[in-house]
């Protein structure tokens, strides 16, 4: 018979296999589906089984050179090719140098002492015996012996004599010459470059209807950031940056007629007598040599209508727009962090930057000629500025790297307050630089 009690589950499975409860239809379209996971810190992995590959190697290499390095260390012997060899004790504690039928000397080389016999039949050789081994190729005949000792009746093909320390419990290292181990490199932690990093500005859409008119008269001109550049490793992948640089912005504001030729005219009493809105400020044409005129009523005179009409004047027409200029100071402080650490690695970093007002004016073309017209009020002198990259780093040698890195730069603070509205432009720049480390 079934039994029912340790086999329940068998039970429920047998009697529920034809019952099936179905659940509502909208609970299978509240199920959302399920995500496909994506195998996390590939890269990361990556790079760890390479760096784990390349420690084995170096430590298997280091092994194998060291084992294979002592090849001039032989193992020493004294053997006899004879069978039926002689062998007399002598009755002191230490006998006196055996002498063979023949004495072996090197042909070339100087033997400075013969192999003596010890008790118990041991071979050994004084403290000044070197760690060499040699074969025994020529014989000279020795000298008379007077002593009472037993020699040994040895022949050339009898013996072989390999002289070294280890069984004389000498130092066999003692005359070896050790090959020079070349010093590990100090760490370079200290980083000194120039850079070069050529820009393009923006700006985003304004609320303000006047200032929305005003920036879409400007176009932003080609600006620069240029200097130099101190770096200090805080760790083999993080490097803090810091130096001191120029950057130059600015705008074009078109359609504003420049002519020349007014102080023929007319005597100016005034610091100026011409200015033009902007979005970054006012222009005041302190040239007053110089008459302005636009389209737009951006153009603004202190001359009163009613006492000249500088559009009658037989002027000459030398700019047809003016272009603004400002120059600042930086002084930046970034973190750059090495991601990839290859001979081509790959660098991510972010940082800000302090800004100081230094050069600020405004000109205009005639051809080749720059024709200076005025300075640009309301602009801060202050600037506080944030910078994001993701740049390339290519090392020339173990000492010299080239940079180069798309950087994004958005201006924290205004660059001036125009009728209360915050002109905050952006900059998309290319940060290139070369690099010296030590």
């Amino acid at each position: 018979m079934f039994d029912k009690e340790p086999n329940i589950d068998i039970v429920f499975r047998n009697g529920l296999k034809n019952f099936e409860v179905l659940p509502p239809s909208d609970v299978w379209d509240n199920i959302s589906p399920m995500p496909a996971r994506t195998p996390r810190y590939g890269v990361v992995m990556g790079i760890a089984a390479g760096i784990s590959v390349l420690i084995s190697l170096t430590l298997f290499a280091s092994w194998y050179f060291r084992n294979n390095a002592d090849t001039g260390v032989n193992t020493e012997l004294a053997m006899t090719t004879g069978d039926q060899l002689p062998v007399t004790k002598t009755p002191v504690a230490i006998s006196k140098p055996v002498i063979p039928a023949k004495t072996a000397t090197l042909r070339n080389l100087p033997v400075q002492a013969p192999v003596t016999l010890k008790n118990e039949d041991i071979f050994t050789s004084p403290a000044e015996t070197p760690a060499t081994s040699t074969m025994i190729s020529d014989f000279v005949p020795p000298e008379e012996n007077t002593s009472d000792d037993i020699t040994l009746p040895l022949t050339n093909d009898e013996i072989t004599v390999i002289a070294s320390g280890r069984l004389t419990g000498q130092n066999s290292y003692s005359t070896q010459t050790l090959t020079s181990v070349k010093p590990e490199a100090a760490e370079q932690r200290f980083i000194v470059g120039a850079s070069v990093s050529p820009s393009m500005g923006f700006t985003p859409s304004e609320q303000n209807a006047h200032m929305a008119e005003l920036i879409g008269s400007e176009k932003t001109r080609p600006s620069y950031t240029t200097g130099l550049t101190f770096g200090y490793k805080l760790s083999p992948r993080l490097t803090i940056q810091s130096g001191i640089g120029l950057e130059s912005i600015g705008q074009v504001i078109t359609g504003i007629d420049v002519f020349a030729g007014l102080s023929d005219f007319y005597s100016a009493k005034s610091n100026y007598l011409y200015s033009v809105e902007t979005a970054s400020g006012t222009i005041l044409a302190g040239n007053t040599d110089l008459y302005l005129t636009d389209t737009k009523n951006r153009v603004g005179s202190v001359i009163a209508a009613n006492m000249a009409d500088p559009s009658k004047y037989n002027l000459t027409q030398v700019g047809s727009d003016i272009h603004q200029v400002f120059r600042y100071l930086e002084l930046p402080i970034v973190l750059r962090y090495k991601i990839i650490d290859r001979k081509v690695g790959l660098n991510f970093s972010g940082g800000m930057s302090y800004g100081y007002l230094v050069d600020n004016y405004a000109y205009t073309r005639d051809g080749s000629n720059t024709i200076t017209v005025g300075r640009t009020e309301g602009v801060n002198v202050h600037s506080l500025s944030s910078q994001l990259g993701l740049g390339m780093e290519y090392n020339i040698s173990s000492t010299i790297s080239f940079n180069f890195e798309p950087i994004l730069k958005y201006y924290v603070t205004p660059v001036s307050n125009f009728y209360g509205t915050l002109y905050k432009p952006y900059s998309l720049g290319f940060f290139s630089g070369i690099f010296f480390k030590f």
